[in-house]
């Protein structure tokens, strides 16, 4: 390949890249940012305050709210402050060494000091279902609590309705109990809708993603009912919220290594109703503007349950359970109950099974044998290789019969050197011969693929690597701060290139592989998670061994020197030559 050819290929490369990020967009209008959604408007009850980012209630005074009696909950390995302005959730501490980004521990929830934010809130006004509950936003009132009670109850109460809200901390980790009793103290039927919510803040500098690598914080909105698990990430809302109705496992929001998900509960006494998941990325704008960093989108993942009339007198209690917390894979198999599933909340793509059976190999390696994650990459890639090494063998048969051949190869592009159509019949029978496949080599790659398609997600993903040391790493969930895994891999990249050339380039396209190739993988590199990289290192180690017992097995020929073409040349000169005299 030539100066020219490589140039060519750069500027259409280039041209195709413009044309999809920019001419694309622009035709189809899928650059256009802006969301049509209807205003959220609230009646409020007289003494509550409204949010500061809500239209301020005195012209040019902005709001200024008081936070309300504050109670906290110690948790099986979290500890949950709530407020009773709105009776939710302000605070989500996580304590455990691996999460904790401080000696205060690491804060989930992201929304403090915004009400209408605040997880575990609680609306009970819908249409056609607003006269049980007069306002949409009040402030409740803490009932007392025994010292060292786990739980906290809010009450609120008018002519027209009790409402008791108490949350217990479950026995289960990160987990949150939410029972809401509703009765109607008014002398006619009323009606009310019940919804809880749990959210999520980010800004667009924390989702940005970086060459090869999602970013962790990248949030994911997910609605499961039945079998059926609907996902949606921030761009798929320009037309307003998704619903999916008969939401009976649960609704979330999660990222890459944490998640804040909802499980309806019809516990003894509770309501038997199946609610409707409700999810919605809103687009939150900002003085930079929407594209900017700063700019952000706010993630609702609700609980709607059906309109319901409660007779005078009569009442009705709706159970939830909240889990907040690190998607730790044998946490998440008993989290919400055994009909939950939230395992789901782990998205591991296409190749979701295949990711799923390495999981569990990566998980019984550390557990059983190495105690230790960055060895367990390592012995379950060799047993990657190991397992795959049938598909292997094929190929690397097709490489050593295709060198025992090549004499007889050579002789036949010489022979039809100006018969392309003959040499290649000429080879097919050469090939049909000896029983050699040149394309055997090719469906053993392509099998492959998913395996590393899904190894690929499972260390992108995988909480068990947040935070967790490997030799020189202090998170294996981050890049090499060091830059010595990269070189690392980009030096034994190389050195494979130079033991196993790539046969039928000329110069240009070889110099190419071997130097162009490493240096992208190098650079990627930078970006990507520690474990991705332990696996990529430790894969092509294996791949270089490989590769030198097929050089023992099979030897490259080597190509005849300079002096020794020159001679043959001058040869054939001098036999045509005596041929014409």
């Amino acid at each position: 390949m030539d100066r020219s050819s490589v140039l060519r290929w750069v500027v259409l490369l280039g041209a195709g890249a413009l044309i999809y990020f920019f001419v694309l967009p622009a035709i189809t209008g899928s650059n256009k940012k802006g969301q049509n959604l209807p205003p959220e408007t609230y009646i409020n009850a007289p003494d509550f305050v409204p949010d500061v980012i809500d239209a301020p209630v005195s012209p040019d005074k902005p709001n200024a709210p008081t936070e309300g009696e504050l109670c906290k909950i110690e948790g099986n390995r979290f500890e949950a402050t709530f407020s009773s302005r709105g009776g939710s959730l302000t605070h989500l501490i996580l304590r455990d060494a691996q999460y904790a980004a401080g000696v205060d521990g690491f804060d989930l929830s992201t929304t403090p000091d915004q009400e209408r934010w605040r997880s575990l809130r609680t609306l009970f006004r819908g249409p056609d279902a607003g006269d049980q509950v007069r306002y949409d936003r009040f402030n409740w009132k803490l009932s007392p609590r025994a010292e060292g009670d786990k739980s906290c109850t809010f009450t609120y109460e008018d002519e027209n309705v009790r409402l008791v809200k108490a949350i217990t901390a479950g026995t289960r980790p990160f987990e949150l109990d939410v029972k809401t009793t509703v009765t109607n103290l008014a002398s006619a039927p009323k009606r009310h809708r019940y919804s809880i919510g749990t959210y999520a803040f980010r800004r667009n500098a924390d989702v940005k993603g970086s060459l090869g690598r999602v970013s962790p914080w990248q949030t994911e909105l997910t609605c499961a009912a039945g079998k059926e698990v609907v996902r949606k990430g921030k761009d798929d809302f320009k037309a307003g919220s998704v619903t999916v109705a008969g939401a009976d496992r649960y609704a979330a929001v999660t990222s890459h290594y944490f998640a804040q998900a909802l499980v309806p509960e019809a516990g003894e006494g509770a309501t038997s109703d199946v609610p409707t998941c409700e999810i919605l990325g809103e687009e939150w704008l900002e003085s930079a503007g929407q594209s900017a960093d700063d700019a952000s989108t706010v993630y609702h993942a609700k609980l709607v349950y059906p309109a319901r009339e409660l007779a005078p007198n009569a009442s009705v209690t709706y159970h939830d359970v909240g889990f907040f917390g690190p998607k730790e894979r044998d946490v998440l198999a008993h989290a919400g109950g055994p009909t939950a599933k939230l395992g789901d909340v782990i998205n591991l793509g296409f190749f979701s099974p295949v990711a799923r059976f390495l999981v569990g190999v990566l998980e019984f390696f550390h557990d059983h044998i190495t105690g230790n994650w960055g060895l367990a990459i390592i012995l379950m890639t060799i047993c990657l290789r190991l397992l795959l090494f049938p598909l292997t063998f094929k190929s690397i048969k097709t490489t050593i019969a295709m060198r025992r051949l090549k004499p007889e190869v050579d002789s036949l592009n010489e022979k039809f050197k100006d018969d392309p159509q003959a040499k290649n019949l000429a080879m097919m029978e050469l090939w049909k011969k000896h029983g050699v496949n040149p394309f055997g080599g090719c469906l053993p790659q392509l099998v492959q693929m998913p395996v590393w398609f899904a190894m690929y997600t499972t260390l992108q993903t995988a909480v068990e690597m947040y935070h967790t040391k490997f030799l020189w790493f202090s998170d294996m969930s981050a890049p090499d701060k060091f830059y010595i895994l990269p070189l690392l891999l980009g030096v034994f990249m190389i050195l494979q290139q130079r033991i196993v050339p790539q046969q039928g380039m000329d110069p240009m396209q070889q110099k190419m592989m071997t130097y162009m190739m490493p240096a992208v993988f190098t650079f990627m590199m930078l970006f990507l998670p520690a474990a991705l990289g332990v696996y990529m290192l430790t894969n092509s180690m294996l791949g270089i061994a490989q590769q030198l017992v097929v050089e023992q097995i099979a030897p490259r020929s080597e190509p005849p020197s300079r002096e020794i073409v020159v001679k043959q040349k001058n040869e054939k000169l001098g036999g045509k030559s005596s041929k014409t005299s």
